[in-house]
């Protein structure tokens, strides 16, 4: 144990004064100093009354304890780390602390060593996790980043009516957590704790009614699950902290062990997906032969996911890294890193858009490295990839040129902005603003001349499927006022706005304006609120 470790487990008021020559020494025992002690070894730290001192070799290098009256710095070895206590300090008291220390070492080595043991019997997760959990005494599970129970040891639990037992039971019987669970790592920002906490974090998780001690399960920097010990059978010690922190290594390293747990994508995978990025017209019958030999099958359904960073782009090593942090969502996938962009190739068996969870990590993601999401529509043929990626390409562009008008918080769908695809096919051929409706262009033009917002109205009370208890709250107005500009509205434009044809040209004329940068609104809608 190092020296300064040792010290910290003595009271504040119990050390004088450390003086080191080498301050990582480690030490192993404590031992009385006596009279013609002989030969000091380097690995023990005497302990003893500084009359004792006159048997030790200046030229030796040791570490000595100190207590009692006198001490004269001159007398000191200068080849040692010498500790002093203060002179009213019970000798004895302190002397037993060490030896207790000494003993939890010795303690905490004994449930390493047989964690350590098997993890190298090959016997999988579930085995490490069993011992590991018999030698602390306390239930231990292991959960990954998509919520699912991934090994677990509960001990005896059989008849237990804790809150703990019945909520852990149910949700081993589903393999994964409780909603309700899940809701609580989220509002309480539980994740983010354990990222910035030096160790394994203890709290008191009321969900459970008991203590927790979680530990992330880091895999070259990138968090691929969190091993959690439940204060049931025993209270934690000091020996738990260390020792869940080396289970959390030997739990990575199992799980590396494991073909579920390694990059799905890979060199050749990576580069598989390259050359379909870069090929506009991929043979069908040769890249079903590259699959077949690169061992990957996707399912029926694929969607292109492009995470793109401002300025320079990503690095290798940075598209890398969030790949990792996205591990969830790879299995069945490819990702590589194209025109400094991470580019994933997402594969699954149902025609549906992003799950929340996978939306929500999206974002997540995106936040944390200040990335722009673009999601492509779902294809079924691999050979599309490349169309799909130009989709997910724009639905970046065009959904960043708009958030002066909608937020979408960084995740942007193709299928959200295909108008503005039109509109810039159109742009090329003719003039957009001849295909406004005119009684748009008339509205416009009586907010310029009296300094109106029937502009932004309008716009807001389009934008939520013409719910005036919606509009009015966005635009921050009483009902009555908002009811008002409605009817002058209608008399400007000549229409009740009660037709679905005369709706969707006021909407297309409002693109328009959106995509030439000639109306901007005053209120910025945020997509889910739209959808609420």
């Amino acid at each position: 144990m190092r020296l300064s470790v040792l010290l910290a487990y003595l009271p504040e008021d119990a050390v004088l004064s450390v003086a080191t020559a080498d301050p990582e020494a480690d030490v192993y025992t404590v031992a009385f100093m006596t009279p013609g002690m002989g030969t000091l070894r380097s690995d023990v730290l005497y302990f003893g009354d500084v009359t004792m001192l006159g048997g030790v070799e200046p030229s030796e290098f040791c570490n000595l304890m100190l207590y009692g009256s006198g001490i004269e710095r001159a007398s000191l070895p200068p080849e040692a780390n010498v500790v002093e206590l203060y002179a009213d300090v019970d000798p004895f008291a302190v002397y037993n602390m060490l030896q207790n220390c000494f003993m939890e070492s010795q303690e905490q080595t004994m449930i390493v060593q047989r964690m350590l043991l098997a993890h190298f019997s090959n016997k999988g997760l579930q085995y490490l996790i069993e011992e590991a959990a018999s030698a602390l005494g306390n239930p231990i599970v292991v959960v990954d980043n998509t919520y699912r129970y991934v090994a677990y040891h509960l001990g005896e639990l059989e008849g237990s009516d804790s809150q703990f037992a019945r909520t852990i039971v149910e949700e081993i019987r589903n393999e994964t957590l409780v909603e309700e669970v899940i809701a609580y790592i989220h509002d309480e920002g539980i994740d983010a704790q354990i990222a910035r906490s030096a160790g394994p974090l203890v709290r008191q998780n009321r969900i459970l009614d008991a203590n927790t001690m979680t530990a992330a399960v880091m895999v070259n920097g990138v968090c691929m699950a969190h091993v959690m010990m439940v204060e049931h059978a025993r209270p934690f010690t000091t020996i738990d902290t260390h020792c869940l922190e080396r289970l959390a290594d030997f739990v990575g390293q199992e799980m590396q062990k494991s073909e579920v747990w390694s990059p799905t994508s890979g060199e050749l995978g990576a580069f598989f997906l390259a050359s379909l990025l870069n090929d506009r017209a991929p043979s069908e019958a040769v890249t079903l032969r590259r699959l077949k030999a690169l061992n990957f099958h996707p399912k029926q359904y694929l969607q292109i996911v492009c995470l793109h960073a401002s300025g320079e782009g990503l690095e290798q090593l940075q598209a890398e890294h969030i790949a990792g942090q996205l591990k969830p969502l790879m299995h069945h996938a490819l990702y590589t890193r194209y025109h400094r962009q991470l580019v994933v190739l997402l594969s699954r068996d149902e025609d549906e858009d992003l799950s929340p969870f996978a939306e929500r990590l999206l974002r997540e993601v995106g936040s944390l490295n200040d990335l722009s999401c673009g999601v492509s529509n779902v294809f079924k043929r691999i050979t599309q990839t490349r169309a799909a990626y130009d989709q997910a390409r724009r639905a970046v562009r065009y959904g960043s040129r708009m958030e002066s008008a909608l937020d979408d918080n960084g995740l942007y769908r193709y299928c959200d902005y295909a108008y503005m695809h039109a509109l810039d096919l159109a742009d090329r051929k003719t003039n957009l603003l001849s295909l406004c409706h005119p009684s748009l262009l008339a509205l416009r033009d009586y907010d310029k001349c009296h300094g109106g917002e029937l502009m932004d109205t309008l716009f807001c009370y389009l934008q939520v499927a013409g719910s005036t208890t919606r509009a009015a709250k966005m635009l921050v107005l009483h009902k009555n006022t908002l009811l008002y500009r409605l009817n002058r509205i209608r008399q400007i434009l000549g229409c009740d706005l009660a037709s679905g044809e005369e709706l969707f040209h006021l909407q297309m004329s409002f693109r328009i304006l959106l995509y030439l940068g000639l109306f901007v609104p005053r209120v910025v809608a945020n997509r889910e609120e739209l959808r609420a």
